[in-house]
């Protein structure tokens, strides 16, 4: 289970709405002077985002509440072969069988960006219909 600390800022049917702030991990880290990493995880350091999550176990929460959130590692795992690796994928196949068939550069080139979108596309719709079921939701773990 991947877990991310935050605070409850509002509770309503749809469920328990929680701000988590984007921290790195660069900043414990002994090599983070020398690091590209730390450069770039600090770009969007400190960054606040509200999601709103399930709360399955019926714990009691109300606003301004520490709270532990989480979302299954296959989930995430799934979710982000979905999102990366399915609109590549498309691209690659798409502009090698352009180029397979014989087809000019410019035509090749067309025919990826076609497999992009259509990749895209892929992504949209399988993503909404994963997004209907609870496993791809993160979900309150714990209240402090």
């Amino acid at each position: 289970m991947l877990e991310e600390s935050g605070r409850v800022v509002d509770i309503d049917a749809d469920g328990v709405w929680v701000e988590t702030i984007k921290m790195s991990a660069c900043a414990s880290c002994s090599a983070r002077s020398g690091c590209g990493q730390s450069l770039l995880a600090s770009v969007g350091q400190g960054k606040r985002s509200v999601i709103c999550v399930d709360n399955p176990s019926n714990l009691a929460v109300s606003a301004d509440d520490q709270v532990v959130i989480g979302i299954g590692e296959g989930a995430f795992m799934r979710i982000s072969v979905l999102l990366y690796l399915i609109p590549l994928l498309t691209l690659f196949i798409a502009a090698v069988i352009a180029k397979l068939s014989g087809f000019a550069e410019p035509v090749v080139i067309g025919s990826g960006i076609t497999g992009l979108i259509i990749g895209l596309g892929v992504v949209r719709y399988t993503s909404r219909t994963m997004m209907k079921s609870c496993k791809y939701h993160p979900v309150l773990l714990k209240v402090f």
